[in-house]
């Protein structure tokens, strides 16, 4: 659009409306994680102006907001929104940075001391209406429908549903509310609006309020013709409420004579939108999914935006190599060097099931060169042989570094080329995580806080452009070998440049932080173990799946007719709403918390309904059935990949906040084992490709957790319960107790053992009494004693959530970072949870680290020995290998030499191994 030919339109925002809507429509706080700082209402701002600009192209906008609490409708009716709240303060604190995202984008505030947001709109939008110019109000509030009329139009956004209604006319409106924008105070008169504490008739409702205005048009009418009303009880309510009716309607009309001028030359976007300047508060405000939805400024419409020089430079600087003797010097130009950074393109997004389409290298920041190999094109290509043979070796080189981001998918492409790549020591993903990059969630490739494209713009100032000629083509397929050579050359080039920058940056950040050997020695050692273990694979017995999917079938089946024996009738028992309605309307069991949908039917609300109705059990017993069903038994063969007959999931280095290792596609970490059923899934999980009479071999950390609490705290009964291997669990039972131990009862025990691994997780007396359905009274002198005996403990608790608050984060023993700026929140709930992570963090991150530790000094000294063995598995803080008999007593022997030493501590780290046909034998 070019903003100077184009057609005025002026959008006028309701900057008030939707600012409360953003706020209240967050499930969960979002905040900045550097600072935690509340950010939503600014985000849903943000995303609204966002959605304005790309819809509707204005040439003019401007956003009205409140001024204070009391306006010239108090004076009136002192009444008037007396039952709404004061804002709450974590919005209040928001405020500030809405005004600041406004400006950013040059638009400028319009409000006025005793007028709302509603009357400014409408007195603006008539003042454009007056010199010529088409106006579109934007809003969320029905009400300011009523300001609808020639030139005047209504975008309804609806920011949840990601959708909008456009009213282009006063006819829109009546077929929407079935009056006109004109007559829409008179309707809220006679109804009444509870939300702005504006009375109505009583016993007149939308139907019959609506009915009176089509008839008489309008109350002044309707009470000159009163009598025309012919249902007496309705004639004299209306009688009655003759004044209140007069003073709901001035309160319900939204004035268009507010003491504001219009200033259009101040509201023209293009003339004051910087873009640079909205791009800084962006970052500042982590708002990386916008980021890519900013307006390109005025004089960059005719083509595509180039946000800064660097990025100019860097993109007219990367070479095609298209000829051998191209290669031969590029491959010169690489070994000279000593080091380089690479990004490899491949046909799939998975690596193991695809073939390369091309390869970028950077030599140094701007000096980047591509190899098309695999693209679908008339134009000149160096073969894949050519280009391994060249490139091969200094890829398997140890003396050359190399760089990547997420550089396990570029090594699992080369592995499947039989390239084993080897000096990989810098992965700017894995960096970008432990400095706190990650935020909530998993990594995903081109995505969030991990995503090479927000770190390049957050730590380099430089947005790397989008390639939206990469799209997929279906389950998993990326269509890059269908791409110009041109455009892969820009975005392999700029993804291996951008790694190549970032490197000495993050490196020196994370000196500064102090995880410089964590990355080095923990992070870095284990991206090439992980490689070898997703190529390795797990072996699967189908037939065991097909006959547990048969079983199991039966088993729904069954589970279902007697829930609907025991209801009396048929129903959608995996549909929360039906289910709801059967529990709680028919069968009037305890009701829980309420949904949109009814009262609350997880799992959490059913459990506390056991031993109440046999359908609560029941469907418990149907839905763990079903989910084995459709998560594991009838996927999991789909799965297998057809040439090695094993399946290879994917290991996640960033998937969690505590530093844990994630698996996914599929989630071999999360299969059931505590139930039978569940169990009987992990006997299709057998030992068989590595020689004779394979076995599959189980080293499993023992209350790993609890023997580092004991560390940490350095409380002396935990550590000499550990010094002298007893039984943590039955020793805590008889010091809570105070019971000799030869005298602990099961029952003691188990309830020891729920409170040992429960405390830092922040079960309380409440959660303590509920599980163990024991009075409260006992709870809490259960936690009390606990505490009394293990007062290490609690010194630990006390200062690591002082610690956290003050510096902002939780570290591991080896320095690992979690970043809980929401610690210091106002709001209890997310200080409460935030306090739970920071206690549990430095437990669960060391565990995370250890395991790290152990399965890469494991794989080193696999390969060290030449043993058929396999590392194939990480499950928390088991590790499962498949070897041969031959090999399984030297396998036991590097285990319990290498894990137990992973760390010192100071109590001994102990390992379980356990061996058996499938996993189910070695659980």
């Amino acid at each position: 659009m070019d903003p100077s030919t184009s057609v005025p339109l002026l959008v006028l925002i309701d900057g008030h409306g939707i600012i409360y809507r953003a706020y209240h429509a967050m499930r969960e706080p979002l905040t900045v994680r550097r600072t935690g700082e509340l950010v939503a209402a600014p985000y849903g701002l943000a995303n609204t102006l966002l959605s304005v600009i790309q819809e509707l192209k204005p040439t003019h906008i401007l956003v009205a907001l409140d001024k204070g609490k009391a306006t010239f409708r108090h004076q009136w009716a002192p009444s008037y929104k007396a039952q709404r709240a004061e804002m709450p303060d974590d919005l209040r604190c928001q405020m500030s940075r809405c005004r600041d995202l406004i400006e950013a984008f040059g638009i400028p505030i319009y409000e006025h001391e005793g007028y709302e947001a509603d009357d400014i709109l409408g007195t603006l939008s008539v003042q454009a209406a007056e010199i010529g110019v088409d106006s579109c109000l934007v809003s969320l509030d029905s009400d300011i429908a009523q300001l609808v009329r020639p030139h005047v139009r209504l975008w309804m956004y609806r920011p949840q549903q990601r959708s909008a209604v456009m009213y282009n006319t006063e006819e829109e409106i009546h077929g929407r509310y079935s009056v006109f924008p004109s007559q829409i105070a008179d309707l809220k008169a006679l109804k009444g609006d509870s939300s702005d504490n504006i009375a109505g008739v009583p016993g007149v409702g939308d139907k019959t309020a609506v009915r009176l205005i089509q008839q008489f048009s309008s109350i002044e009418q309707l009470y000159d013709r009163l009598e025309e009303v012919t249902q007496p009880k309705l004639r004299d309510a209306l009688r009655n409420a003759q004044l209140q009716v007069r003073q709901s309607k001035a309160l319900a009309t939204i004035a268009l004579d507010a003491p504001l001028q219009l200033d259009l030359s101040a509201s023209e976007f293009h003339a004051h939108y910087d873009r640079q300047q909205a791009l800084e508060l962006f970052r500042e405000l982590e708002f990386r999914s916008l980021e890519p939805r900013l307006p390109p400024e005025a004089d960059q419409q005719a083509g595509p935006a180039v946000p800064n020089a660097v990025a100019q430079e860097i993109r007219e600087s990367y070479q095609l190599v298209s000829s051998k003797e191209d290669l031969a010097d590029l491959a010169a130009q690489a070994d000279s060097a000593g080091g380089y950074s690479f990004r490899i393109l491949t046909t799939d997004a998975s690596p193991l099931n695809s073939q390369p389409v091309g390869i970028a290298i950077a030599l140094e920041p701007g000096n980047a060169y591509y190899l098309p190999i695999g693209h679908r094109t008339s134009e000149p290509q160096v073969g894949l042989p050519e280009t391994l043979a060249r490139l091969g070796p200094l890829f398997e080189s140890r003396k050359i570094q190399k760089t990547a981001h997420g550089g396990k998918h570029e090594m699992l492409a080369l592995a499947q080329q039989d390239i084993c790549t080897q000096g990989f020591n810098f992965d700017t993903m894995i960096a970008a995580m432990l400095l706190g990059e990650g935020g909530q969630g998993n990594y995903r490739p081109g995505e969030g806080a991990l995503s090479l494209r927000w770190l390049s713009s957050r730590w380099l100032d430089v947005e790397l452009p989008e390639f939206p000629e990469f799209t997929r083509t279906g389950r998993g397929q990326l269509a890059i070998s269908e791409v110009a050579v041109d455009t892969a050359r820009r975005y392999a080039c700029a993804s291996a440049d951008m790694a190549s920058r970032l490197r000495p940056v993050l490196e020196e950040e994370l000196r500064q932080k102090k995880m410089w050997s964590l990355f080095l020695e923990v992070e870095m050692p284990l991206v090439s173990t992980l490689v070898r273990m997703e190529k390795n694979g797990v072996a699967m017995d189908v037939p065991v799946l097909r006959e547990l999917s048969q079983k199991i079938s039966s088993e729904i089946q069954r589970t279902e007719e007697e829930i609907y024996r025991s209801i009396g009738h048929t129903f959608n028992i995996g549909s929360p709403q039906q289910l709801s309605h059967v529990l709680f309307q028919e069968l009037n069991l305890p009701k829980g918390r309420k949904t949109k949908l009814g009262y609350s039917t997880d799992a959490r609300a059913l459990d506390r309904l056991r031993g109440l109705h046999p359908a609560v059990e029941l469907t418990l017993e149907y839905r763990e059935l079903t989910k084995l069903k459709s998560t594991y038994l009838d996927p999991l063969p789909s799965l297998i990949d057809p040439e090695t007959n094993r399946i290879h999931t994917d290991f996640n280095q960033a998937g969690a906040l505590t530093g844990r290792i994630s698996s996914s596609n599929p989630n071999l970490q999360n299969i059931p084992v505590r139930t039978e059923l569940g169990g009987q899934v992990r006997r299709a999980f057998v030992a068989r490709d590595v020689g004779r009479d394979p076995v599959l071999f189980s080293a499993d950390y023992s209350q790993i957790e609890l023997r580092i609490i004991a560390h940490i705290t350095e409380d002396r009964a935990l550590i000499d319960a550990f010094a002298h291997d007893q039984d943590i669990h039955a020793v805590t039972a008889a010091l809570v107790f105070d019971v000799p131990l030869d005298q602990v009862s099961p029952e003691m025990r188990r309830r020891a053992k729920v409170f040992n691994f429960g405390v830092l997780y922040g079960l309380s007396e409440y959660g303590l009494s509920t599980r163990e359905k024991i009075p409260f009274d006992e709870a809490s002198q259960f936690i009390k004693g606990y505490f009394e005996r293990y007062p290490g403990i609690r010194i630990y608790m006390d200062n690591t959530v002082e610690s956290t608050r003050e510096r902002g984060y939780a570290e591991t023993l080896l320095g690992r970072r979690r970043y809980l700026p929401e610690i210091n929140s106002a709001n209890a709930n997310v200080r409460q949870a935030a306090e739970r992570a920071a206690i549990n963090m430095p437990i669960q991150g060391t565990a995370a680290d250890i395991i790290k530790i152990s399965m890469a000094k494991m794989d080193a000294e696999l390969r060290h020995r030449k043993l058929k063995s396999l590392l194939i598995l990480q499950v928390h803080d088991e590790l499962i290998l498949e070897c041969p008999q031959e090999e399984l007593q030297e396998i036991r022997s590097i285990a319990k030499t290498i894990m137990p030493n992973s760390m010192k501590l100071k109590v001994p780290l102990k390992v379980d191994t356990k061996v058996g046909q499938n996993w189910l034998e070695t659980a």
